[in-house]
């Protein structure tokens, strides 16, 4: 409001102004010049204002449309930088689970060949957070572990001579070990993975 009231009032000066100056001088040919430069000050007086309020109008909308136009492009970068952060960290959270299931079977494989008889078919690895897997140890991690276990195949030191085959219907197929048995295993597998056998969930293919 300010604004309009010093351009009205200067407009009002000039006109006075010039006024004055057009009753002082002398009538003669040059006062039609007079009027002619009075006139073009005049209209340089009143669209001076405009112009000037157009073009901060236009600078202050440009820095606006720069400054959003560059907010946007940082946005979009930092959203970038997030997803191939958690990529990363996802793809190596893999890494170290696959590498962890994999020592882990290899630490009771012979042994749950020799005392029962299986081996590990599949074994997976959940974990309370993924985040902290390089932060802290693994089996501190460990929420629980999901093992599936199968029968074990004999293996021939020798090549044997083929002998007629002869069905015998009163032998039953070996029996898959008991949930009995599947608890010995468990406690035996927290004990080598120094975890609660609680965490631990055994399966064996084949059974009940």
């Amino acid at each position: 409001m300010s604004y309009l009231t010093e351009w009205i009032t200067s407009i009002i000066l000039f006109i006075l102004l010039a006024t004055v100056v057009e009753m002082l001088l002398p009538n003669s040919s040059m006062q039609k010049y007079t009027k002619l430069v009075i006139g073009l000050l005049l209209i340089v007086v009143i669209l001076t204002p405009i112009l000037k309020l157009l073009s901060t109008d236009m600078d202050e909308l440009f820095a606006k449309m720069t400054t959003h136009s560059s907010y946007t492009s940082k946005e979009n970068t930092e959203n970038l930088i997030e997803m191939k952060k958690k990529e990363i960290q996802a793809s190596h959270a893999a890494y170290i689970l696959n590498k962890a299931a994999v020592l882990m079977k290899e630490d009771v494989e012979e042994e749950l060949r020799e005392s029962y008889g299986l081996t590990v078919k599949d074994l997976q690895v959940v974990v309370k957070n993924e985040d902290q897997l390089t932060e802290m140890p693994i089996e501190e991690n460990i929420e629980s572990v999901v093992i599936l276990l199968e029968q074990a195949e004999k293996e021939e030191t020798a090549i044997q001579v083929i002998k007629p085959v002869q069905i015998d219907t009163s032998r039953q197929k070996e029996p898959a070990p008991s949930s009995r048995e599947e608890g010995k295993i468990a406690n035996f597998l927290a004990d080598r993975w120094q975890l609660q056998p609680t965490n631990i969930s055994v399966a064996v293919e084949g059974g009940d």
